[in-house]
């Protein structure tokens, strides 16, 4: 309560003014009694009030007040009585940290304070914006009056620093106190980061039981002579997992169950297959007890898809140059395979013995001939070669009869060709019994071709015109005579002697195409297609090596032993070289 003699503000408990030992009179009679004194006060310095004067209808005269002067000095007086109040409730809350008066100077009060309402007394004198400019000067929030009360409480020695700088130690404090706040919640956050990484995850990982598809084996293998996976799927003795691709289920055995996947299942339904490889996936399912069928992680791999079986053996490059209208293609395919050649199905040409077709293609004279070959056997993805037959353009027409064969046991062979009418025909190679009377007519002829090597041998036939480009046809013709015509014509290579003759004439071995009989093993194979191989044909104490060619009907093994019928061709490597004619064991 505020003292009636000095003006200071009191706890209500006191029963004497603090500062000059007046007796306090209880808050309610002080402050009805002010608030009495206070409106009579103001209403006897007031200014008088306003009158008005009103004219009637009739022209009467009438002198009135206004009554919104007196709503205006009502609202003044009721803006003062909230700004006192205001006051007395800072106040009252600064004492409720003591019993000690001076306990409300740490909050930012002095002694200045307490002449509080005799300064709004004096403002209620002066008119009321000269009291609204007085309230704000000697407003606690002021800077300047702060400073100044601060200085009074420092001369008294009551407070140790000025405002401002009490102000900077408070703000430096609160920032070092966010800062250790703030770095000791990352130090906890680091902590917590470090734990989780280093100890609790690792240790959680260590416990959570590995995925499936990590515990699964699988190896390729071989299931009924075709390529196939193995898979191991771990369990406990005696359980049972369902496998729904195959339908069938699998028994836990010495920790695992064994399941053989034959690769084909995952593509032998579909028609066309060109990629190489195949995923796979197999869904298994843990069978319980009760008939329960619990579905496992699926297990996925990847499946090679091997290529149909497609080997040229005429031409066996994929190329050859012809000057006839038909050449013989022959290739090796798998039993019951699918071939199309140039989009038209021959599979009813395969060899049901061996695999082996022979196709005689037309060949146009017109460059390169193109002829697609495509074949598709069970278990295997689709196999594509194309065989490039090239005849040259001919100016003047000269055809080989259809029905000629390209090999020949017999030291002759008749030759048919047609030509145009006319034309000038001449055999460059060996031949006997050439017959051209039927040349001028229709263009026929014929005549015998003789061949002097075994082996290989080029029938070559020119046909000219006047203002034509002469033509010019090779064909040729493998001559082998017979096993019992050839073996007896052999020269033994069994020795020493013998194996050096052949080294020092070898020359006149070449032109005489002589034949030797190779006694020995094959110690290692060079090529396949053709097929070169080595035969160490010596003993213990020499070796005598000769590398072969294979132009048998046989296919040659190594470490197997073989009686081999070769005539001379040249030197390999500083040893013979021979073509093997007829292979025995």
């Amino acid at each position: 309560m505020k003292c009636p003699k000095c003006g200071y503000w009191n706890r209500s408990s006191f029963p004497k003014c603090y500062r000059c030992g007046t007796a306090l009179e209880p808050e309610s009679t002080v402050s009805g009694m002010q608030r009495a004194e206070e409106v009579a006060s103001f209403l006897k310095k007031a200014p008088p009030a306003k009158k008005y004067i009103r004219m009637d209808e009739e022209g009467k005269s009438a002198s009135r007040e206004d009554e919104r002067d007196l709503l205006a000095e009502e609202m003044i007086l009721l803006q003062k009585r909230k700004d006192r109040g205001r006051i007395g409730q800072r106040r009252l809350r600064s004492t409720q940290y003591g019993n000690d008066p001076t306990a409300r100077f740490s909050y930012g009060r002095d002694d200045a304070e307490a002449d509080e309402a005799e300064r709004d007394a004096s403002a209620d004198a002066a008119p009321p914006e000269a009291a609204a400019d007085t309230r704000l000067r000697n407003s606690p929030c002021e800077p300047h009056l702060m400073a100044e009360t601060w200085k009074a409480r420092r001369e008294r020695g009551s407070l140790s620093h000025p405002p401002e700088e009490k102000i900077r130690i408070t703000r430096h404090l609160l920032s070092a106190r966010v800062l250790k706040s703030t770095a000791l919640l990352l130090m906890l956050a680091a902590a917590a980061f470090g734990a989780y990484h280093w100890f609790f995850r690792p240790l959680a990982e260590r416990n959570r039981p590995a995925p499936l598809t990590e515990l699964v084996e699988i190896s390729p293998s071989i299931l009924g002579d075709y390529a196939a996976h193995t898979v191991k799927i771990p369990g406990e003795e005696g359980q049972s997992i369902y496998i729904k691709e195959l339908r069938r289920s699998f028994t836990v055995t010495g920790g695992y169950a064994i399941i053989e996947v034959p690769d084909y299942i995952w593509y032998e339904n579909s028609q066309s297959v060109t990629d190489p490889s195949v995923s796979a996936a197999i869904t298994p399912y843990l069978v319980t007890a009760a008939g329960e069928h619990i579905q496992m992680d699926q297990i996925s791999y990847e499946v090679d898809i091997p290529e149909s079986t497609l080997i040229l053996v005429t031409p066996n490059s994929g190329y050859a140059e012809v000057s006839t209208a038909v050449y013989n293609i022959q290739f090796r395919v798998e039993k019951n395979s699918t071939v199309t050649i140039n989009g038209e199905d021959f599979s009813d040409l395969v060899s049901a013995q061996n695999g082996l077709i022979s196709y005689n293609a037309t060949v146009q004279p017109i460059g390169y001939n193109y002829f697609e070959i495509r074949t598709r056997s069970q278990y295997y993805r689709e196999n594509t070669q194309t065989v490039v037959i090239y005849r040259a353009v001919q100016d003047i027409p000269l055809d080989l009869s259809t029905t000629l064969n390209n090999r020949s046991s017999q030291k002759t062979m008749k030759i048919s060709a047609t030509t145009l009418p006319g034309a000038v025909v001449k055999v460059e190679t060996p031949h006997e019994n050439l017959d051209l009377t039927r040349v001028a007519s229709s263009g026929e002829f014929s005549f015998e071709a003789v061949f002097e090597t075994i082996g290989t041998n080029t029938i070559t036939i020119t046909a000219s015109y006047p203002g034509k480009e002469t033509t010019v046809v090779n064909y040729d013709v493998y001559y082998l005579p017979p096993a019992a015509d050839y073996t007896r014509l052999a020269w033994p290579l069994d020795t020493a002697w013998h194996y050096s003759d052949l080294l020092s004439n070898i020359s006149s071995r070449v032109a005489n195409s002589q034949i030797y009989v190779c006694k020995g093993t094959i110690v290692s194979i060079i090529s396949e297609s053709p097929q070169l191989a080595i035969m160490e044909t010596g003993d213990e104490n020499s070796s005598r090596q000769v590398l072969l060619e294979n132009r048998s009907t046989d296919t040659w093994v190594v470490g197997t032993r073989y009686r081999v019928y070769a005539d001379v061709f040249g030197l390999y490597n500083g040893i013979p070289r021979m073509v093997g004619r007829y292979t025995y064991q």
